[in-house]
């Protein structure tokens, strides 16, 4: 996609305020069939190039993901449980936290 169409498709269908589209095209990394002999080195094969938008909008535009899917019962009920499981950790802890701790003595040699 070339800079004009990102900037159409998120105008267009995201109804987004594009101020600026740049785009940038990242070269694979190479693998060469030897590394130290520059005379007769040859390139065994290359990653595919990658290509990044930076796309930079109105002043004070705040971007809020949309809804996609429901969120499920059972996500809801292990977010609970392990909250519920950090918070019995965090009190099962506080009798060992400090047991070993010395305040206020000096230890010299």
């Amino acid at each position: 996609m070339s800079r004009h169409d990102i900037r159409e498709y998120l105008t267009k269908i995201y109804d987004l305020p594009v101020r600026d589209v740049r785009t940038e095209v990242q070269m694979g990394d190479i693998t060469w069939n030897s590394k130290l002999d520059h005379q007769y080195k040859k390139a065994m094969w290359k990653d595919e190039d990658k290509k990044f938008a930076y796309v930079f909008m109105s002043k004070g535009f705040v971007f809020s993901y949309p809804k996609m899917f429901e969120e499920l019962e059972e996500d809801l009920e292990l977010v609970k449980a392990m909250k519920q499981q950090d918070e019995l950790k965090d009190k099962l802890n506080e009798r060992y936290a400090n047991r070993n701790r010395r305040v206020g003595h000096f230890l010299a040699a």
